[in-house]
């Protein structure tokens, strides 16, 4: 709870950060901005240049943050989450100019002392701007659908639809909607919500979408200086000489995979091997190519963290459900699981003995049809060889003898 002398004393901060730096400071429900800069033109940065701040201490304010997180870099934005008592909610989020800004925030600031024995969190903000949207009659459309949701909600950037399995003509019964900002797809969630909204008269549900994956550019670049392709591998004697370009030379075609499988992100020259030392995400991935095969629904992993009281170790399980599992063209898919594993000593572990355990059903269920190639058979009759006189090899037939059969049956 914030008192009337430490209201003013903010107030006076407030007005100095402002004379400071030219930002606007704007209280707007719940929230109070601070920014864009006075001088920025063009268009808001991009996505991916905004960070969360969580644990931060109740009496924490703009005065303070401000001053922390722009030493990393241009600070475009400034949200701190406010209740009604004045004090802030323990969040908040920061906007930088570039994205490198932003990762380098993270590196820097997260974990770091801003009050005695107070640590915060900084970690990159998940700016979602993607909704589910199910219960979907299977006969519409993806335009179908666009024209629909524009009579309710704006800004929709793209539709995204996925077609049945077994019949192209229908859809799954959902889709994901794009939205230009996180802003929009969060008025879009509130003006659709289920039970207000129907569409072609007919309960729908929504809910956030799963964030795309992002991937770090520093490790990216990492990787890039480092040439993950493997190049000069030599495959003899391990593999037998295949036909085509790619296995003909001094330098084949290597998949990076492979070679990460086998020795991780830096592979010597010499990467290849027939067996990989550690295959020990193979069953995960192979869990997935089978999901992929099948058009099936990708499998859904969940974590769980416990202390062993024993030994004071933290122990993992992990529980793998596969939405969608049936033979195409045979059945109507249906869930499998939750299976849980053991526990295991990382999440790691955990997870690759769940993959496995999924990959024992399906195999005793008997729902992955792709066998093996068959080895050939040797023939079972011997080759039959010419120029032999066969009526010397097996004795002649002995003839029948003569039947005589009556032509006129006796009546009675």
């Amino acid at each position: 709870m914030v008192d009337h002398n430490q209201n003013n004393l903010l107030t006076l901060k407030l007005l100095e950060l402002i004379k400071k730096t030219g930002y606007p400071i704007v209280q707007h429900n719940g929230q109070r901005r601070t920014g864009p800069p006075p001088d920025w033109t063009g268009p808001p940065p991009q996505k991916g240049c905004e960070v969360f701040i969580g644990k931060l201490p109740r009496d924490i304010f703009e005065d303070e943050l401000f001053n922390l997180f722009s030493t990393v870099g241009k600070i475009y934005e400034m949200r701190l989450m406010m209740d009604f008592s004045g004090s802030n909610r323990g969040y908040a989020f920061v906007t930088y100019a570039m994205r490198d800004q932003a990762a380098a925030a993270v590196k820097q600031l997260n974990g770091y002392e801003i009050k005695p024995q107070r640590y915060i969190g900084v970690v990159k903000s998940v700016d979602n701007s993607r909704l589910f949207i199910g219960k979907i009659p299977k006969n519409k459309t993806k335009e179908d659908l666009l024209e629909e949701l524009s009579k309710y909600v704006k800004d929709i950037v793209n539709v995204i639809m996925y077609r049945h399995s077994f019949d192209r003509n229908l859809n799954r019964g959902f889709a994901f909607v794009e939205f230009k900002s996180h802003k929009a797809a969060a008025l879009a969630r509130r003006e659709l919500v289920p039970g207000c909204t129907k569409l072609w008269d007919q309960e729908i549900s929504v809910d956030w979408a799963e964030p795309e994956p992002e991937i770090d550019d520093e490790k990216m670049k990492k990787h890039i200086r480092k040439k993950e392709y493997a190049k000069h591998v030599d495959y003899s004697p391990n593999v037998e000489s295949g036909i085509g370009s790619a296995n003909h030379g001094d330098s084949p075609c290597v998949s990076p995979f492979d070679v990460k499988l086998t020795y991780g992100l830096c592979a010597p020259p010499n990467a290849y091997s027939p067996v990989p030392v550690e295959p020990f995400m193979w069953p995960p991935t192979k869990l997935e190519s089978i999901c992929k095969r099948y058009m099936w629904a990708p499998p859904v992993y969940k974590y769980q963290k416990c202390l062993d009281h024993t030994t004071g170790l933290e122990l993992w399980m992990c529980s793998v459900e596969l939405p969608q599992v049936g033979p195409p063209l045979l059945r109507v898919p249906r869930p499998l699981g939750p299976l849980f594993s053991r526990t295991s000593r990382s999440l790691e572990q955990a997870h690759v003995e769940a993959a496995n355990i999924a990959l024992d059903f399906l195999n005793v269920l008997k729902l992955d049809f792709i066998q093996p190639p068959s080895q050939p058979v040797p023939p079972v009759y011997a080759q039959i060889p010419y120029g032999i006189d066969y009526s010397q090899m097996f004795p002649p037939m002995q003839p029948l003898l003569p039947l005589n059969i009556q032509s006129v049956w006796p009546t009675f």
